[in-house]
């Protein structure tokens, strides 16, 4: 659920279950109120607390009803003491007395309340009051719901019927009444709060920590533990969000590690390299400097063999270079599309050449069709090819050296192996050949070279979309493996099709 819905939530109850909950509050205590009082006036119910005045005329309603006909009909019933002391008796329970007056004089009065004063108070005979059915309120002395209704004696004395009843003794009710409802509200308002407070803090509050303890351990260095939210919103979304940037995190650590310390082995084997022709250089130029090199004869080998090892030097300084850049992604590729054909023969009459010059045997094969072509950079491509073969010439150790290239075409690919008879691979080394520095890795031999060949032809056949493997038996011989997309031509694909 989305944070904004949990919100409006959280707001609706706010709002309703504190009005309901007061609505039942008080709905309970009057009516337990008015259980456990003795005044007939339990058929009011909530309208006794709501409208009172309305409430108190309702109880009174059906015996003022009565003297409204007894005025008409049979007024006489009106002056028996006797009646109206028993009609007096029926009001007391109602919190309400019977007064008659007779001309200016009271004639009967059913309490001594507010005896005197109150009948200076009550309306005239004919006044409004006597019209009216719900009666009128009457305050200073007292406070009481009066009812009016005007007869005429036997003797033709005027008189009115009056029905009083106190309203005092519904404010110690209505007293008790609000300081319950007041502490059920402050209760009620107290326990929603807590209850919306827990929610709140359990739906927001409890996550947002756990992201600040799970933030606080990748501060420290831990990149171990992901943050446990089972929450579906948008904090969710951010704990999944901030858990995959803790594993990307770590990742990215821990190939910086593994980069670093082949960067570390890389200079390491670098600089072993560069010592052993340094070293040679070093050595020849002080017999010469020493007259070592006495005859023209001696001259000629020690100059050639500075200048052989300055020339190695060279090539493992423009390797560590032509690396960097690799690595770096900052040699600019000319791809266009080539012949894969006459692109081969090209480069096969040079690899001839050099490969007879150092005494090894050489094969060519290719199964294309014509006019195959593949979108690869000629030079890019002919370093790998150079770089693989200089490998298998470095670690020949057979009195016949061998290499052979075979170029097959497969349904969208051109496939190219390259093999010797060399010395081969292990097992175990096999699949780390392409790593750089993966010769110093080895066993250190006089084979030289930075390490570095097979690891620049890995980048630059992934450059081309193609990818490159090994096959290997040790003292058998290597394979090298190398794939190129073909250029396809869709117009044809859509004519076949």
């Amino acid at each position: 659920m989305k944070i904004v819905n949990k919100v409006k939530i959280i707001f609706l109850p706010a709002i309703i279950v504190p009005i309901f909950l007061m609505v039942v509050s008080i709905a309970a205590l009057s009516v337990g109120f008015i259980k456990t009082n003795s005044h007939a006036l339990s058929d009011t119910g909530l309208e006794r607390i709501m409208n009172p005045v309305k409430a108190m005329d309702k109880v009174t309603k059906g015996i003022f009803a009565k003297v409204k006909n007894l005025a008409v009909e049979n007024p006489s019933k009106l002056e028996d003491i006797k009646y109206l002391e028993d009609m007096n008796s029926a009001l007391k329970n109602k919190d309400s007395f019977i007064l008659v007056r007779k001309g200016e004089k009271v004639y009967y009065r059913g309490s001594t309340q507010d005896e005197g004063t109150l009948e200076k108070k009550l309306p005239e005979f004919g006044s409004t009051a006597s019209s009216q059915d719900s009666g009128m309120y009457l305050n200073d002395p007292g406070n009481y719901l009066l009812k009016q209704q005007d007869f005429k004696f036997s003797d033709g004395t005027r008189g009115s019927f009056f029905i009083l009843t106190d309203m005092e003794l519904l404010q110690p009710y209505y007293k008790s009444m609000i300081s319950q409802i007041f502490f059920f509200i402050v209760g009620i308002l107290v326990l929603t709060s807590f209850l919306l407070s827990w929610y709140m803090y359990s739906e927001f509050i409890r996550p947002l920590k756990k992201l600040k303890e799970g933030a606080d351990r990748i501060k420290d260095g831990n990149l171990d533990d992901d943050v446990q939210i089972d929450s579906k919103d948008e904090i969710g979304e951010l704990c999944q969000s901030f858990n995959a940037m803790r594993a990307e995190l770590k990742e990215s650590i821990e190939a910086r590690i593994v980069y670093e310390k082949q960067n570390r082995d890389l200079i390491s084997n670098i600089s072993h390299d560069l010592k052993t022709p340094i070293t040679a250089i070093k050595g020849y130029v002080e017999g010469i400097m020493d007259g070592v090199a006495d005859t023209p004869e001696k001259m000629d080998r020690y100059i050639k063999t500075i200048y052989n090892k300055a020339n190695d030097m060279d090539v493992l300084i423009n390797e560590l270079s032509l690396y960097s850049k690799i690595d770096s992604n900052i040699i600019p590729y000319n791809f266009r599309k080539i012949d894969i054909n006459a692109y081969f023969k090209d480069c096969v009459d040079e690899i001839g050449a050099d490969l007879e010059q150092k005494g090894m045997l050489f094969s060519y094969t290719n199964y294309c069709s014509a006019n195959v072509m593949v979108m690869a950079d000629p030079e890019q491509l002919k370093r790998v090819m150079n770089n693989i073969i200089n490998n298998a010439c470095k670690y020949s150790n057979k009195a016949k050296g061998r290499v052979g290239i075979v170029v097959k075409e497969l349904e969208r690919k051109i496939q190219v192996e390259i093999k010797d008879n060399g010395i081969g691979i292990s097992k175990e080394d096999l699949p780390n050949i392409f790593r750089r520095t993966y010769r110093a890795d080895m066993s250190r031999n006089s084979a030289g070279g930075s390490g570095l060949g097979l690891s620049i032809c890995k980048k630059i056949i992934e450059e081309h979309d193609g990818e490159i493997w090994a096959e290997s038996k040790v003292r058998a011989g290597t394979t090298i493996f190398f794939t190129l997309n073909k250029v396809i031509d869709t117009s044809k694909e859509d004519t076949h099709e």
